[in-house]
């Protein structure tokens, strides 16, 4: 592993840039003497001009000392000779806080991103960025960046963000300061020409000071890795929450299987983050929100029950919170809100004229000094998470109360109390709670999401990386190829343990009719046709010979208008497969995330439906049954199959042949489409293949 000392906890830092006040340089000097740096700090500027007090030096060569690490904040056309100076004086770290590179996206900005990645991988000198605006560490008072923020003194915590985008620090930051925790570290890594985020992952695993990990990202540059990286944090008792940004999916359509086309990127990454265990948010706050909440409850124990308790001083809001805690697929402690005995008759006997349920009313109980004698009452019976939509009460005492109620609850259990109040607290009553490790929400989604992060940390998460990796021993085989026929699709699959209907090859009408065994399928397998049913190019349940005749002249009329030589296409014949249910099964690969299994309702409804499965490969039989038994397709399969588990064990059959292809051809796989995969009685058939190649 990289060792990082030199970057996060630096003795001499040199930065290189303008010595004038404002300008960027000057703001780093600034921002780590606001932060109370304990080392050396060399300004190098074209004067030699001292910044804050310290003195200042024209080049690296002048410094009494070799630095650590060195911030670069210069123009990007004069990086590369900076970055040389630096590698020649034995700097070990360089930040590179200018931009003009290859997020440009132009040839000079490629270039000279070009040009520094070979200087670092030359002589050994490490890269942040380019395009980043610095590394800030709160536990060891390194503020080594240019924004505002990094001036600014944020508590320090026990959680670590690595970030693809600078900007959020302050967001986060501040967020995390609202909550009641604080940030350890914040690394916008930038453009990743040299040290990438799952470099800086790896090092928060093992840094003492992090307890849990938040990742802003764009995209991942090895979806293998980062499987290995969770698995290890997870181990480590550190959980990841992680936001996902650019969750486009333009660019899938241009695909030519049905399982791509059903993936995408979004999906792909929803469903990598989720087999890793790691909590996916979609906004800023969650991302704080969730990090802070994990921060809160780290180390406390596990909570037996994960019900919720909803705690509430106005009936409306109750309702809310239970509606949106339904709607995420959370259960309410008690039976339909009804405690069950002895709480029951406990709370029975505390005198209020009201039936005391979940939600539970502070209006009902009158007097709110009860709330702690109903949560002691109900704490045997449900230990879970607790949601309070609250506003300020009509006498201050009242709001002391429930802050009262709410900490002896948060000391006695290990899962986490949240407040919701839209409107805000009071401040004295915000910081007591917040002071208590209570966070109080002001938004419902950020609330709810937040929470959800605490159940995606406690979620098991099935040993789903198998111990033999993919050998890809057949590369060479099918590399280049492109879209492979129907019967070339079909033998490597059969091959690979997938039950595939018979085909035979007809040349003609006539052969087709001597050699049918009534009803068949007739199909033309035309050179570049993916998807031949949508050109008319498969004909089934054919149950004499006049519509074996029609379908084949009309499949020849159909080519022939459509300019393709018939020499050029292979009819094929199948037998009628009949079935209850038709599903898709297949493989889609996403750039550097790897390739991922898709499953779902299929036949000519599959994009239609769009409704699939997509978990990454490799995964083990144990995890990929699970996964198949939540998917609704899973579900309707149970429900309806005449023999649900023996058909379920097929499916995992099929689907672990497809991950045999996966292996014994690797990267040269683009997707693999098996639509439709019938369900017909006790057995399992696909009846239609398709395999693209790289």
């Amino acid at each position: 592993m990289i060792d990082f000392a030199p970057l996060f906890t630096p003795h001499r830092i040199a930065v290189v840039g303008s010595a004038s006040p404002g300008k960027h340089a000057y703001m780093v000097v600034r921002n780590l003497t606001a932060w109370g740096y304990a080392g050396e700090i060399y300004p190098i500027n074209r004067e030699g001009a001292a910044v804050e007090g310290h003195r200042g030096y024209r080049t690296l060569a002048e410094l009494p000392a070799v630095p650590d690490c060195a911030m670069l904040v210069v123009p990007a056309a004069n990086c590369a000779e900076v970055i040389e100076e630096c590698a020649a004086a034995g700097v070990q770290f360089a930040v590179i806080g200018a931009s003009g590179f290859a997020e440009l996206q132009t040839p000079a900005g490629i270039a000279r991103q070009r040009a520094i990645e070979a200087i670092a991988h030359a002589s050994g000198l490490r890269l942040v960025g380019p395009n980043t605006n610095g590394i800030f560490n709160a536990t060891d008072r390194v503020s080594l960046g240019y924004n505002t923020a990094h001036g600014e003194r944020f508590p320090a915590g026990d959680v670590s963000i690595v970030s693809h985008s600078g900007a959020l620090f302050d967001g986060i930051a501040r967020r995390l300061a609202q909550i009641g925790t604080g940030l350890s570290k914040f690394v916008p890594v930038g453009n990743e020409a040299d040290l990438t985020m799952l470099d800086f992952v790896e090092f928060l695993i093992a840094d003492p000071a992090t307890r849990v990990i938040g990742l802003v990202v764009e995209g991942l540059g090895d979806g293998a890795r980062f499987r290995r990286l969770a698995a290890r944090a997870a181990a480590a008792g550190k959980p990841i929450v992680a936001l996902k940004i650019g969750r486009s999916d333009v660019g899938a359509s241009a695909t030519l299987a049905h399982s791509s086309r059903l993936a995408g990127a979004t999906r792909a990454y929803d469903a990598l983050l989720r087999e890793c265990g790691v909590a996916s948010v979609t906004t800023v706050e969650a991302l704080a929100g969730g990090c802070g909440l994990l921060s809160l409850v780290h180390g406390a124990g596990r909570a037996r029950d994960e019900t919720v308790i909803v705690v509430t001083s106005s009936g409306a809001g109750g309702a809310l919170v239970a509606d949106v805690a339904t709607e995420r697929g959370l259960r309410l402690a008690g039976d339909g809100g009804e405690w069950a005995e002895p709480a029951a008759g406990a709370l029975a006997a505390l005198g209020v004229p009201a039936r005391i349920r979940n939600p539970i009313d502070l209006g009902t109980l009158g007097d709110w000094t009860l709330l702690g004698n109903v949560l002691r009452e109900t704490q045997a019976q449900s230990d879970g998470p607790m949601v309070v939509y609250a506003h300020n009460a009509p006498r201050a005492k009242l709001g002391h109360q429930l802050v009262a109620a709410l900490l002896e609850r948060r000391a006695n259990v290990a899962s986490p109390v949240l407040v919701l109040s839209p409107g805000g607290l009071l401040p004295e009553i915000e910081a007591a709670l917040v002071a208590g490790g209570v966070p109080v929400f002001h938004d419902t989604a950020a609330c709810f999401d937040s929470l959800m992060c605490y159940y995606a940390a406690r979620r098991a998460v099935p040993d789903s990386i198998p111990h033999a990796l993919p050998s890809h021993a057949g590369n060479g085989r099918l590399a280049g190829r492109g879209m492979l026929t129907e019967l070339e699709s079909a033998a490597i699959l059969r091959a690979a343990g997938m039950p595939v209907v018979a085909s035979i090859t007809v040349a003609s009408s006539a052969e087709a009719e001597a050699q049918a065994r009534y009803p068949v399928v007739l199909k033309a397998l035309a050179p570049g046709v993916a998807h031949k049913h949508a050109a008319g190019l498969v004909a089934a349940g054919l149950a004499h010979g006049a519509a074996l005749r029609a379908a084949f002249s009309g499949m020849e009329e159909r080519l022939a208008g459509a300019g393709v030589a018939r020499k050029a296409v292979a009819f094929i014949m199948q037998p009628m497969v009949p079935g209850e249910l038709e599903l898709i099964a297949g493989v889609s690969w996403e750039a550097t995330l790897g390739h991922f299994l898709v499953f779902g309702f299929g036949g000519v409804h599959a994009e239609l439906l769009d409704d699939v499965l997509l978990v990454p490969i490799p995964i083990g039989r144990a995890a990929l049954r699970a996964r198949v038994r939540e998917s609704r397709a899973g579900r309707l399969l149970a429900a309806t199959a005449a023999e649900p588990a023996a058909i379920l064990e097929r499916l995992l059959d099929a689907l672990d042949a497809l991950q045999r292809v996966v292996a014994e051809h690797g990267d040269a796989i683009a997707s693999i489409d098996v639509n439709p995969l019938i369900v017909s009685g006790p057995d399992l058939v696909a009846v239609d293949a398709l395999v693209v190649t790289r």
